[in-house]
């Protein structure tokens, strides 16, 4: 194995030899398969000069030209025929719609329904949905308070210990230490840890 192949960080050295190996193998397939390579430059060249004087001289045997269009086809006679027919409907439902919204400007409409009377000016549920009001907004209160009294569910302490067993495990099965990653103090203050900070005060 060459130096600088040796010189790069692998996880695993079996599983890289071994990759190694297939690659070479599949070269090797592939060098052997190349018989051009084994002759003279002039007599490849004069063999490509062939090949091409060959393609150039070749007569197709196959008609791969497009069937003849015909003639129906191309003017869509029925189609054109529908499409005008929806044309002049929507033309016809357009100018109806426009009559009957100049008709209503003009005339204002056929059925007066405002009332000017005081009795009507205030809502008869208003004291009800004034009390379902408060009784929404004191449910969301009691939830609010269960959810901010609620003990923590998962422990970050333990991922930190596990993250650190993982970090020993990775360090024992590389070839090269992997370099640790170094966090300036902003870094650590915005960490995923930061936010739970006020529950290591609480026993477990």
């Amino acid at each position: 194995m060459d130096r600088g192949r040796k010189a790069m960080p692998v996880q695993n050295k079996a599983c890289m030899a071994r990759h190694i190996q297939r690659c070479q193998e599949r070269h090797q397939q592939k060098v052997s398969s190349q018989w051009f390579l084994r002759i003279s430059p002039c007599k490849f060249f004069a063999f490509a000069e062939l090949n091409l004087e060959q393609l150039r001289d070749m007569k197709c045997s196959i008609d791969n030209k497009g069937p003849r269009a015909a003639s129906h086809l191309k003017t869509k006679a029925k189609k054109n025929a529908l499409m005008e027919e929806r044309f002049a409907q929507i033309e016809t439902e357009n100018r109806l719609l426009l009559e009957k919204m100049s008709h209503i400007m003009r005339f204002k409409g056929g059925i007066d329904c405002t009332n000017d009377s005081i009795k009507y000016s205030q809502s008869l549920s208003k004291e009800r949905r004034k009390r379902e009001l408060q009784r929404i907004t004191k449910e969301n209160q009691k939830i609010l308070k269960r959810i901010q009294d609620a003990r923590p569910t998962y422990n970050h302490m333990r991922w930190e210990e596990e993250a650190k067993k993982n970090s020993d495990i990775l360090q024992n099965i590389c070839e090269f230490k992997p370099q640790p990653v170094r966090r300036n103090e902003q870094q650590d203050e915005d960490s995923i840890f930061g936010y739970m900070d006020f529950y290591d005060s609480i026993p477990e």
